[in-house]
């Protein structure tokens, strides 16, 4: 593990000649393209590493003076080498947990009703001791023409709790056991920011919507830290094979953290973590009060708590998503998840801390807010206190262009995610709730970076695929992975050109972690995070993309990652 001083000790070598054999590089790599993310010198043929950090950008001739006679040399035969991807809004240990702990179904292709049932029915039957039995997620494709309810659950799981999130996140479908043990009846009051599915004579159908997955989710029983920990150690060798070395954890809570900690101090967190730990758990509903105030003690050198998760809104499912106007044919602008005059308080309360604020915020009425209440805490602890603070809105699906000079004052990073940017059958289904007119302008990616506001790019893994070439094709395109001109598109004025994609996966992303000085690009005094790939991103057609194969993955001068196949999760 590489510490903060090697940045100055790196300066002081530079900047003492007498110094010229500890001048001397570990490792040079020549003969590559390079993409440095840096306007100043965008494509080099070489650089040279020392101490985990890049010593030396530019050309094959440039790194004699730095190549002594125990430096390695490597040429790179003419391959694509570029930063690695910073994700900027990720849930990697939750999914990790899904996979080892909880039931996981797939996201990438609909299961028949009989696929599921079966799969939940495995996992009860292979889990005989589990007192609830948990899972994620499932797509309302699946269900089009047989309705997902507590009655269906009922048959395949009657005997044990039951609760399967939808592929949001924010809707929950649980069996009759798990409303019994949870205390909900039909005359159970909808919660704050959230209600009860019912059927047409105000039965409980068993879907729970935003807030009322709560009321479920806080009798289950939580993670322990040897399963946190393990989830940790697992995950990031797995987004190594994706390119990516730098990582905004969504949400968390003191087992995160602490075992986040541990890892980085074991020496095994081969990857950049910043934590945006929830105000108070989503699912369990426990304060996190105490992480948040004592959040300095957890940081580690690839590891800190940089602010606090908060919500505004849901998603468009539902039509809980805040829009400033209504949903069509109705009289519905969405449902805060907290109070809107609430939301401003804790932004001001929190920016007064000094802490950054993520706020989960999927329509332009709900960014609004977030906006409102950072205006609010400029007034009360000063512009330029809070500007420093970079306040986020998460997930940005709708985002209203006459907030864009309040965006830019307020130095706010305008996040773009989950990764549903181009005709799926996700975004097919938010058709029936949004519109299809209002469908082409979501996630305005293109618009609002030139605007000259600060974009960020989440993935919102597991919600959607992590896979960064996938993820970046699509945004140059709007259209599905591989497809031509001539096949549908999603927001046509909403895409934007591949440098500025890749510059927002990277230093955009670098940005929203308070990295850029760090991470992000391929400079001198940065850390050594890069990635070697098989085609060169900036020569190919663009829904080419998606096939690219990371071969090497490097993490502060460490290859952590080579492969020769395609992975993509």
């Amino acid at each position: 593990m590489k510490n903060w001083t090697n940045a100055v000790f790196v300066a002081g070598l530079l900047l003492s000649p007498q110094l010229a054999v500890a001048q001397d590089a570990d490792t040079v790599f020549t003969n590559g393209r390079i993409y440095t993310v840096e306007s100043d010198q965008p494509m080099v043929e070489a650089f040279a590493l020392r101490d985990g950090r890049f010593l030396k950008v530019g050309s094959a001739e440039d790194m004699e003076s730095v190549t002594g006679e125990n430096t390695e040399v490597i040429d790179l035969e003419g391959q694509f080498v570029m930063p690695g991807f910073n994700d900027a809004h990720s849930h990697p240990l939750r999914s990790q947990l899904f996979i080892d702990v909880d039931l996981e179904l797939p996201v990438d292709r609909v299961l028949s009703v009989e696929e599921f049932s079966d799969r939940v029915r495995a996992f009860s039957d292979a889990n005989p001791n589990r007192e609830w039995l948990i899972g994620a997620a499932f797509t309302y494709a699946t269900f089009a023409d047989t309705p997902i309810n507590a009655a269906l659950m009922d048959t395949i799981v009657p005997d044990r709790p039951v609760i399967i999130e939808d592929e949001t996140g924010h809707v929950a479908i649980a069996n009759s056991k798990a409303l019994e043990l949870s205390g909900i009846t039909d005359d159970t009051p909808d919660p704050v920011g959230g209600y009860f599915g019912r059927d047409e004579d105000g039965k409980l159908n068993g879907l729970l919507y935003e807030t009322a997955m709560q009321e479920v989710f806080r009798f289950s029983p939580n993670y322990t830290l040897e399963e946190v920990t393990a989830a940790g150690a697992a995950v990031f060798p797995r987004m190594h094979a994706l390119g990516i070395t730098g990582v905004k954890i969504a949400q968390g809570d003191h087992l995160w953290a602490e075992a986040l900690q541990t890892l980085d101090r074991r020496g095994a967190l081969d990857a950049q973590v910043s934590m945006t730990i929830y105000e108070v758990d989503f699912y369990r509903q426990y304060s996190n009060a105490e992480v948040i105030r004592n959040h300095k003690l957890y940081e580690s050198d690839n590891f800190r708590i940089d602010g606090v998760k908060l919500f505004i809104d849901g998603v468009v499912f539902g039509q809980t998503m805040l829009v400033k106007e209504a949903y069509p044919g109705t009289d519905n602008f969405g449902l805060p998840a907290t109070p809107p005059d609430v939301l401003r308080d804790k932004i001001v309360k929190y920016n007064g801390m000094g802490l950054h604020v993520m706020v989960h915020s999927t329509g332009d009425r709900g960014g609004e807010i977030v906006l409102e209440g950072t205006e609010m805490a400029m007034a009360e602890h000063g512009a330029e206190k809070v500007r420093a603070l970079r306040n986020q809105i998460a997930h940005s699906m709708v985002v209203d262009p006459a907030d864009y000079d309040r965006m830019k004052y307020a130095n706010v990073v305008v996040e773009f995610s989950p990764a549903h940017w181009y005709p799926s059958p996700i975004t097919n289904a938010a058709a029936d709730d949004l519109g299809p007119e209002r469908l082409q302008e979501v996630w305005p990616f293109g618009p609002v970076q030139r605007a000259g506001i600060n974009v960020a790019i989440g993935s919102d893994y597991k919600d959607s695929k992590a896979d960064p070439f996938l993820n970046t094709e699509t945004l140059v395109t709007r259209r599905a992975p591989g497809a031509g001109e001539d096949d549908p598109i999603l927001g046509a004025d909403s895409a934007a050109d591949l440098d500025d994609v890749l510059y927002a996966y990277t230093m955009g992303g670098a940005y929203a972690m308070f990295m850029e000085n760090e991470i992000g690009s391929i400079r001198p005094g940065k850390r050594a995070n890069f990635i070697v790939l098989n085609q060169d991103l900036t020569a190919i057609p663009a829904n080419q993309i998606h096939e690219t194969i990371v071969l090497e993955t490097w993490f502060e001068g460490d290859k952590v990652y080579e492969g020769e196949e395609k992975v993509s999760f």
